[in-house]
């Protein structure tokens, strides 16, 4: 099967089945993501986040196109059982399908995923992964379908280790690097491309970029370019964007427990318990309140009350507890100590 990567970073994905068990969440080595700068997944990063995953004991939800960000319904799509470090052939997850994503899968109507993941802001590695998600957009960059196109041919005579490091020894020669090369250095020499005159004429980088033989430099170059397109956003912004719509949620809960309060609908009591129901339901906590009696008769609250033969002057709040309790004010009086 032709290797459609670049630089030696696809995100290889199993195609024995329509709907495989297995698939690869990230390369090893440099990822790119679109319009944003590459992080790293080596063995250090791996095992942090296999980790993580085994400490929460938790199976890891696969959803539908990110609903669980937008904190709205996410029905699950499937279940990641496992994480595995696969070394150089990268960061692997076995997943368990809902026959509604079974049926996605294999009619081909979704084919691609989107990892939620953490980057260490100090050495920029992988540094936990949250909840992957079934999408036709993907951010990550080359990453393969976790269903092939038909008729894809399926006998790997090779792993998936020994596919890229052949293809990326293949480049290194074509360009005039040792074989030893790495990613990083092989991708700097053929940015280099641009520098030098006339056709690029070898055929395997050309076949590498997707280009006819015989194409010239500026072709070459251009889509040398576009592979490296200027990074706009990331998984920082992606964060940042979690957090603000989280103190929009936060912000329109207070309101709503607020107004509940104010309308006598709960009791100061019940607040822990509505500003729970509220950030994760709003609009259902919005119909209890529109439903709900008046608990608390804000009409009862009374700003003074004559004073007792005994100088005793009953609050609001006592007020307020003899109303809901039917003790009359007279009865209240009589069992004052001073009364006694």
């Amino acid at each position: 099967m032709k290797q459609e990567n670049k630089l030696g970073f696809v995100a290889r994905m199993p195609e024995e089945s329509p709907v495989p068990e297995r698939f690869q969440v990230f390369p090893f080595g440099t990822v790119e993501i679109e319009g944003s700068a590459a992080f790293v997944v080596d063995e250090t990063a791996m095992d942090r986040v296999v980790e993580r995953f085994a400490a929460r004991g938790l199976d890891m939800v696969i959803d539908y196109e990110h609903q669980t960000e937008g904190g709205v319904q996410a029905p699950a799509a499937g279940w990641i059982k496992r994480l595995e470090n696969r070394g150089k052939a990268g960061l692997w997850a076995v997943a368990e399908w809902t026959e509604r994503a079974r049926e996605y899968l294999a009619a081909r109507e979704y084919r691609y995923y989107s990892p939620v993941f953490l980057v260490s802001g100090r050495d920029k590695r992988l540094a936990e992964l949250l909840r992957v998600a079934l999408t036709n957009a993907p951010r990550l960059n080359w990453i393969r379908p976790i269903v092939a196109k038909h008729g894809a041919d399926t006998n790997h005579s090779t792993t998936e280790e020994e596919q890229g490091m052949e293809f990326l020894k293949t480049i290194a020669k074509q360009i005039g690097l040792p074989e030893t090369a790495g990613a990083e250095e092989v991708s700097g020499a053929v940015r280099r491309l641009q520098d030098s005159a006339g056709a690029v004429a070898c055929k395997e980088v050309l076949d590498a970029l997707g280009l006819a033989e015989g194409t010239g430099k500026s072709e070459a170059v251009a889509t040398i370019h576009a592979l490296k397109q200027a990074r706009l956003t990331g998984p920082d912004l992606t964060l940042e964007v979690a957090a603000l719509k989280r103190k929009l949620a936060e912000r329109e809960r207070d309101d709503l427990v607020d107004g509940a309060l104010k309308a006598g609908k709960i009791t100061p009591a019940q607040r822990e318990w509505a500003e729970k129901y509220a950030l994760g339901d709003p609009e259902g906590f919005t119909l209890f309140v529109s439903k709900a009696p008046q608990v608390v008769p804000l009409d009862a609250l009374h700003p003074a009350a004559p004073r007792t033969p005994a100088g005793n002057i009953p609050d609001t709040m006592q007020l307020y507890i003899n109303k809901l309790m039917g003790i009359d004010e007279k009865i209240w009086e009589k069992y004052q100590p001073e009364n006694r």
